[in-house]
Order: structure tokens, then C-alpha cells, then sequence
């Protein structure tokens, strides 16, 4: 008989079990049939005919498994057996069931959240070609401890042309785009992109070309690329839009290309907004020496990271005799997967590590609920093994039982990490959001769900066959014994389980510490002085696009008309303006500067500042207080002296126990052609680089004074006591439509919640932490709970005799509840040892706060002892109550 033959056969006989059953019945029966006919023509009687027909034919039964067994799939029936008894023995106990469901839901889908994060962050594929050999570009400043800066056109020529570890290298700056001419204008962010950045990344256009070399000029006619989404929205994903012309900040653009759906922002760094087209007209110079750009290069085979920077820096020290103002600079290369995560990685990383532990203790408690159902059918398995059922295969069916358990809680907490992951997106900073496209869909990615079935199979692994085992021990005898008893569980099995509980404790000290310090942290945040006042105030976003906004009296001539307007509006007590916004420091500028004092200072020792362009009423708007001096106002125009006002940390280290009012400073590098400006005022420290940011040395410059090219883009509104700036924010855009219809107003929020965004980070985690924290405590609460009780049930007796002995309830309640703590105490010690050394990778997330806090670990050691003696004291309260009658009655 061929291979093929026997595979047919033995489908045949698994789809058409009942006729082959029925055919082997025949067959027997036809065999005996022909036996007892012999036997009667020997001469018997027909009773002894078939006996003895029986006694040569032997066990029909067994000879009935044994041709079963040559058919095949014997396994796959066993399984679908096992299958079926474990669905019924499940339905039974719909009670534990259901905790056993749910407790796995929570541990899988937990940790199916958070890796769908750390996926989509750290491991996704990237859609550019070669990856491995693309580099993010900046430059850092070893002296003054600046990392992640932009760079230069003159640094960006020089390394491309002389550095020799390029292929090639393109430089973009992100920009802000107001697009006109097709209903109400709208801001986009955007890049202006050299023609080499499509071609670097390896990525072709979807539809059109990408910019030519001659588009990089200035002067050359202007072209757009626009981003897959852009082209949907704008264009109603129109072929024919190729050549076609859009308005963008005045200026009349064609249509060149639309790069694919695939096409991402992962190449630049994550705290830039998701650009939703890329313009021309870069006009790279080598004489240009400003900071003002971002580089993507590609590496040349066989060029390591350290490599290139070592051959970047011996060009950065060569330019840098030739510009003042790189002294000091040299290379900063990141890997794309490096660079993307930013801040990210290490919360992402401590996040994964807490789920784990969260499915760790899910797996002991579930471990613990098993032993315990295991001891409670003991009688079930000693009749069993009793009967000839092999450990083997009582094994293989209390791991079916634990696999259905396993897959029904990995079903549950997939549908739960689906609504997890929008949840965990709607806390997560912009800047993560940016760098994690889909993390909000993340749990249905495939490569999420491959790893969420890994879990099901791990966990059954881990919550199963230890329970299984133990359940399934050959000491039948014993096993008899202690169910006759009441016992119904080993002193081994007892022991483990006491493990298990030790194990649940210590985990969960360990997520209470973490989620502890990150609560402290955002409280030590919270309570810093930021230096402004952000209640009652509305900040919104009017980018100046055109080219009449090219002249600054004009730009002056818009914003005073739009304040005069808004302070008209009721409930606006002030208004003003500025460059950036207070707290959120990406947005500022920075700038060097020289004093009067010492307007020549040596290379690498220039000062700087946050250069900050402010309207009238700025300080009395964000209630900055004034402590010296006077406040911008109406006469500080162009024909008038040039003013400044510094902050307290610029008076106090550049002129300390002088008074700075009077003193002069002059922005740029020595020997700038900017005007020397006279202090007029010392304004209070600002937290302007965010509340776990030092104070930074402040330049405040009033509007119609500042350079054209620094124009302001923010309107900020205080309202009055009582009225909320939302409230007016409706009145406020009209104000600036009624200036000017055509440009937009964006990112219309109060300066409270753009404080709030630098904490987001911090708030993600800590959000998370304690959720997870606080579903450990509850796990290893109940596995705490699950013993006590389970052992206050099973010496119901020896607690009868104790009553009816003279034993007090008090005495019992002592007793049950110091037993229970024992296996609490063990874990809590391992737990702090354990969470002294792993907090220590929490410390890029704390802020004030040490990662061996004492207060912390005090109260996660009081609230473990407070959760365990409540635990305990529940079942014990059920001993106390125990009649000795009725239980000795009951044994």
C-alpha cells in the first residue's frame, strides 16, 4: 500500500468515524458468527458454541482499541475527547471560570498594549531602503552640554563634500504652512526639503517626481510634494493633480508629486510635527553658518556611526577657524530607530517590564486557583488513576482544561488591549504619537497578535503544569487518604502554594515601588513654581503667511489692530503677544549674545539666551512679575532707544550685585551688526524649557523693535475672574479673521494645558504604573485571600475541636491570620530587596525624587500589610464562627 493510500485511509476513517466503527463491529461479528457455527458442527451446544468461540476470539474490546489504533489521529481524538470533558468540567464551576477568564484577560491584554507600543516604537520595519546604513544628523557642544542641535548649510556642504562617509547627505528644516485660495486657509505643518532627502531615504514618489536639483535655489520657481493624506483630503485622491498649482504661505507652488501611504515622518526627529507636504527652495550656502536646519544621511558600506563622527569632527574643527559661531560644534549621528524613540524608550521599557510582572502574578494566582480546584476533585483523580488512566495523560488533560482557560482569556484581553491601546494613545505625549503612527489601532497588527498568542501558550505553560502535576500525583493512596480526611492537599502541595503567594507579593512590591515613585514625581512637577500663571488664559497659533507680512510694519500693524480688538471683547481682561509660548521651550529661540562688559569673549564661552519677541501687556497677561524696572510699552518703536528686559537669571550671572537696569547687551555673535539694547527691566525666572528643566537666561524684546524674521505667531488672552478662556475663543478667531480673513488660527488651547503637555510623559507612565500596580495588589490580595480561605475550609474539623476544646474566637482569628501573613512577610522582604535594585532603571523618569525613596516604600509596605489583613481576616472570620457541633457533624 502506497503513502498516499494509508493517508487516504486514515482521512476516510476520521471524517467517517461512525461507518468504520460500524464496519469493524461487522467484521468481529462475522468472525464470531463463523466461530460458533464451526463449533456447533463439532458438536457443542450452542451456549458452549459461543462461549467458546469467545475464549479463541479473546478480548474484543482490546482488539477493538488496537485496530483504532491503526488508523491514526488516535491523538486528535483524545484531544477533541479531552477537549469536551474540560468544557464540562469548566461549565460546572462557571464561578472560578470566570476569575480564572478574567484575571488572564487583564495579564494578557496588559502586556498586548503595552508591546503593541513597544512595536510600533521600537521594532516596526521602517519604509525606507537600507535602514541601517541611514543616520539622523545634528550636532552637539561637548563644552556647554548641549546635545540634539540643528545644523548649518556650511556644516551640512562640508561634511557632504569632504567628510568622504557619505553617499549623500540632505538637509530639511520644519516649517509651518498656510495653504490659501481653496476655502478657509489652514495651517499645515510641512519641511522644506533639499532635493536629495527622497532620493537618500530610497523612497519613491506614488505619483509625479520628487524635486529636481535646480529647485534647491532660491530664486527657481516653486514646487510641492504632498503627503498621501494631504492628496485624499485636498485633492479627493485625484491623479490628474500633477501639475496643478496651491497657494502656500503666499506663494504659488506646483504640484510636483504625492509620496506613497507608507511613507513616513520616522526620519526626522520626533518632537517635529508630521509634515503634510514638503516644499523647495532650500538655497544651501556654504557662507551660511546658521543653525537652522536638520540632516538625513546615508553611510557608505562598511562606515560605522563612531567612524563617520570621528571624520565629521576633523571637518567640524577645520570650518570652525572660519566661523565664530561653530566653535565648539562638532557631529551627532543617531541611528533612524535611535533617534525616532527619543525620551520614549526607557518609559516604554519600564512599562513592558511592569506588564510582565502584572502576568506573572496573573500566572501565580491562577496557579493557585488551579491547586486549590486541583485538591478539591483529588477524589476524582485517585478513582481515575485507580481505574488505569497514565499520569500522562491526566496530565495532558488538565493542560487542555488550562489552554481553554488560556485561550479564552487571550480572545477577552485582545478585544480589551484594542480599547487598551486608543486609551494608552489618548494619554501618550504629541511628539511619541508622532514617532508611533498606529498606536492607537497598534493591538491589531499581526505581529502584535502572533506575540499575544505566545502569551496564551506561555502562560499555560506557567499557570498549568505545575498545578497539573501536583493534581496528578501517583501517590494514590495518600491522595486517598487526605480526601477521606478533608484534607484534600499535600504538605507539598501546601508549600507551593505558600510559594506562590510569597512570589505575588514580591512582584507586586516591586509595581507599588515604580508606581509610587512616578506619583511622587509628578507631584514634585506639579508643585514647582513654573514662574507664569496659566489659569484664565487662551493661547492660540496665527502664522503670518504672505508676502506683505514681509515688511515689518506690517506685521506690527496686524498684531496691534488684532489685540486693540480682542480687549475690546467682554470678560478679556489683557492681551498680548509672542514668539513661542512660556513652558513649552521647543518653541523659543535661541540666541547668543555679547554685554557691554565683555563684548568680545573667548571662543566657546559666548553667552546665550532664549530670545523672546513680546507685545505690550505680555508680563501683566502671563502675570510674570517685574522685579525691577518697567514693562514694555506703546513707545518702544523703531525710532525709539532699544530696549531689552532680562530675566533674574541673566542679571544675576552676568552682572551679579550690580543693578542690571541701564546695562547693555547686543544679540548675536561678537561682532554682530544687531544694535546694542539698554535694560529696562528684570522679569521673573520662567521655567521656559519645562517644569524638570533648570532656569535658562532670558532676553525679552518688544514687538515693533524685534527682527522681522522673528516675528511673533502666538496671541495669548486672559480672561476675567470667573470666565473661562474657552469661552471666548470663538470671539477671539473672528477678531482675527476681521484683520485678516485670510490666515488661520491654530492650535486654539488655554495655557493650562500646554503646561500640562511636558508632563504628559510622566503622566503616561504614571497613569499606567499605578493601573498596573493597582491590578497587582488586587491579584496577589485575592491570592492571599484564595489560601487563607481554602485552608480555614479544609479544617473546618480540626477548628471544631479547637472551639470545643475551650479554644477563644480571638485565639483562631490570631492564629489564621498570623498564618496567612507568614508566606505575606517573606514576600514583601524579597520584594523590597528586588525593587531596590530595579527602580535604579527608573531614573531618566523621576524628577526630585531618589529611586530608593524611603516615604514610598514605607507606604507600599503599609498598604500591602493593610490589603493582606483584610485578606486574611475575611476567612478567619468564618472559623471564628464555626459551631463545633455542627462541623464535627459535618466530618
Amino acid at each position: 500500500m502506497t503513502w498516499a493510500r494509508r493517508i487516504l485511509l486514515r482521512l476516510q476513517t476520521l471524517f467517517r468515524r461512525h461507518r468504520s466503527a460500524q464496519r469493524l463491529e461487522n467484521e468481529i461479528q462475522f468472525h464470531l458468527d463463523q466461530q460458533i457455527a464451526e463449533n456447533i458442527a463439532a458438536g457443542m451446544s450452542a451456549q458452549e458454541a459461543r462461549y467458546a468461540a469467545m475464549r479463541a476470539f479473546g478480548n474484543s474490546t482490546l482488539l477493538k482499541e488496537e485496530a483504532r489504533d491503526t488508523w491514526g489521529w488516535t491523538w486528535l481524538q483524545q484531544i477533541a475527547g479531552d477537549v469536551r470533558y474540560g468544557a464540562r468540567m469548566l461549565l460546572r464551576s462557571p464561578g472560578f471560570t470566570a476569575v480564572a477568564v478574567i484575571t488572564l484577560a487583564l495579564g494578557i491584554g496588559a502586556n498586548t498594549v503595552i508591546f503593541s507600543a513597544v512595536y510600533v516604537v521600537l521594532m516596526r520595519p521602517m519604509p525606507f531602503k537600507d535602514v541601517d546604513r541611514l543616520v539622523f544628523v545634528m550636532k552637539n557642544n561637548p563644552p556647554r552640554g548641549w546635545v540634539r542641535n540643528n545644523i548649518s548649510p556650511a556644516e551640512v556642504i562640508s561634511w557632504r563634500e569632504t567628510s568622504g562617509v557619505f553617499d549623500d547627505l540632505a538637509a530639511f528644516s520644519g516649517a509651518s504652512c498656510v495653504v490659501t485660495g481653496s476655502g478657509e486657509p489652514e495651517e499645515d505643518p510641512c519641511e522644506v526639503a533639499s532635493s536629495s532627502l527622497f532620493p537618500v531615504l530610497g523612497v519613491p514618489p506614488f505619483l509625479g517626481r520628487t524635486f529636481s536639483a535646480e529647485e534647491d535655489k532660491a530664486n527657481a520657481p516653486k514646487a510641492a510634494i504632498l503627503s498621501y493624506g494631504f492628496w485624499r483630503r485636498h485633492f479627493g485622491a485625484d491623479e490628474g493633480v500633477i501639475g496643478r498649482t496651491i497657494v502656500v504661505n503666499g506663494l504659488v507652488h506646483t504640484i510636483a508629486g504625492v509620496m506613497p501611504a507608507s511613507f513616513s515622518h520616522l526620519y526626522a526627529t520626533p518632537y517635529g510635527a508630521v509634515p503634510e507636504m514638503w516644499i523647495s527652495g532650500i538655497a544651501l550656502f556654504r557662507e551660511n553658518s546658521d543653525n537652522d536646519y536638520w540632516g538625513v544621511g546615508r553611510l557608505k558600506r562598511g562606515i560605522s556611526v563612531k567612524q563617520a563622527e570621528a571624520q565629521m569632527d576633523v571637518v567640524s574643527a577645520r570650518i570652525e577657524k572660519e566661523f565664530a559661531d561653530l566653535h565648539g560644534w562638532r557631529a551627532q549621528l543617531l541611528r533612524f530607530r535611535e533617534n525616532i524613540s527619543g525620551d520614549t524608550r526607557p518609559a516604554l521599557l519600564v512599562l513592558m517590564g511592569a506588564v510582565i510582572l502584572v502576568l506573572l502574578i496573573a500566572c501565580a494566582n491562577m496557579a493557585n486557583l488551579l491547586l486549590a480546584r486541583g485538591a478539591t476533585r483529588a477524589g476524582e483523580f485517585a478513582t481515575r488513576r485507580s481505574l488505569g488512566a497514565s499520569r500522562r495523560r491526566m496530565v495532558a488533560q488538565l493542560m487542555t482544561e488550562s489552554l481553554m482557560l488560556s485561550l479564552t482569556g487571550g480572545l477577552l484581553g485582545v478585544l480589551l488591549a484594542t480599547w487598551g491601546c486608543k486609551g494608552m494613545a489618548a494619554l501618550a505625549p504629541k511628539y511619541l504619537l508622532n514617532s508611533a503612527p498606529g498606536l492607537a489601532n497598534g493591538a491589531a497588527d499581526g505581529r502584535v497578535l502572533a506575540f499575544s498568542l505566545a502569551i496564551v501558550v506561555a502562560t499555560t505553560l506557567l499557570f498549568g503544569l505545575a498545578p497539573a502535576l501536583q493534581s496528578s500525583n501517583s501517590e494514590l493512596t495518600e491522595s486517598l487518604k487526605e480526601t477521606g480526611r478533608g484534607g484534600g492537599q499535600t504538605r507539598s502541595s501546601r508549600q507551593f502554594r505558600n510559594a506562590l503567594v510569597v512570589c505575588q507579593v514580591a512582584l507586586a512590591v516591586v509595581l507599588l515601588a515604580g508606581a509610587g515613585l512616578m506619583v511622587r514625581t509628578l507631584s514634585m512637577l506639579s508643585r514647582f513654581e513654573m514662574g507664569v500663571s496659566t489659569q484664565n488664559v487662551l493661547t492660540m497659533g496665527v502664522p503670518l503667511s504672505g508676502e506683505r507680512y514681509n515688511q515689518p510694519q506690517t506685521v506690527v500693524d496686524f498684531w496691534q489692530r488684532v489685540v486693540a480688538g480682542v480687549k475690546a471683547l467682554p470678560g478679556v481682561e489683557s492681551a498680548s503677544v509672542s514668539r513661542g509660548l512660556p513652558v513649552d521651550g521647543w518653541a523659543w529661540a535661541g540666541q547668543f549674545f555679547t554685554t557691554a562688559e565683555n563684548p568680545n569673549p573667548q571662543a566657546g564661552q559666548v553667552p546665550d539666551a532664549n530670545y523672546i519677541v513680546a507685545g505690550p501687556e505680555y508680563f501683566q497677561t502671563l502675570q510674570i512679575p517685574l522685579k525691577r524696572g518697567r514693562s514694555f510699552n506703546e513707545q518702544d518703536t523703531q525710532t525709539s532707544e532699544r530696549v531689552v528686559i532680562v530675566n533674574a537669571e541673566l542679571a544675576q550671572k552676568y552682572w551679579p550685585g550690580k543693578d542690571p537696569l541701564g546695562k547693555q547687551l547686543r544679540p548675536g555673535s561678537p561682532g554682530s551688526d544687531q544694535p546694542w539694547l539698554t535694560v529696562v527691566g528684570v522679569a521673573a525666572n520662567v521655567r521656559s524649557q519645562g517644569p524638570d528643566e533648570a532656569f535658562h537666561a532670558e532676553i525679552y524684546v518688544p514687538l515693533e523693535q524685534s527682527p522681522w524674521m522673528l516675528r511673533p505667531q502666538n496671541l495669548l488672552v486672559r480672561t476675567s475672574s470667573g470666565i473661562r478662556p474657552e469661552s471666548v475663543a470663538h470671539a477671539v478667531v473672528d477678531q482675527v479673521h476681521l484683520v485678516d480673513a485670510g490666515q488661520p488660527a491654530v492650535d486654539v488651547k488655554t495655557m493650562e494645558t500646554v503646561a500640562a503637555e511636558p508632563l504628559m510623559q510622566q503622566r503616561m507612565v504614571m497613569a499606567l504604573l499605578v493601573s498596573f500596580a493597582g491590578l497587582a495588589l488586587a491579584l496577589s490580595t485575592l491570592g492571599v485571600y484564595s489560601v487563607v480561605f481554602y485552608a480555614v475550609a479544609r479544617r473546618t474539623k480540626e477548628m471544631g475541636i479547637r472551639m470545643a476544646l475551650g479554644a477563644q474566637p480571638r485565639s483562631l482569628l490570631g492564629l489564621i491570620i498570623g498564618t496567612g501573613l507568614r508566606p505575606v512577610a517573606a514576600g514583601m522582604v524579597a520584594g523590597m530587596a528586588g525593587a531596590l535594585m530595579l527602580t535604579r532603571l527608573m531614573t531618566d523618569l523621576l524628577f526630585g525624587v531618589n529611586p530608593n525613596d524611603p516615604a514610598t516604600f514605607v507606604v507600599v509596605s503599609a498598604l500591602l500589610v493593610m490589603t493582606s489583613v483584610v485578606a486574611c481576616y475575611l476567612p478567619a472570620r468564618r472559623a471564628m464562627r464555626v459551631d463545633p457541633m455542627v462541623a464535627l457533624r459535618y466530618e
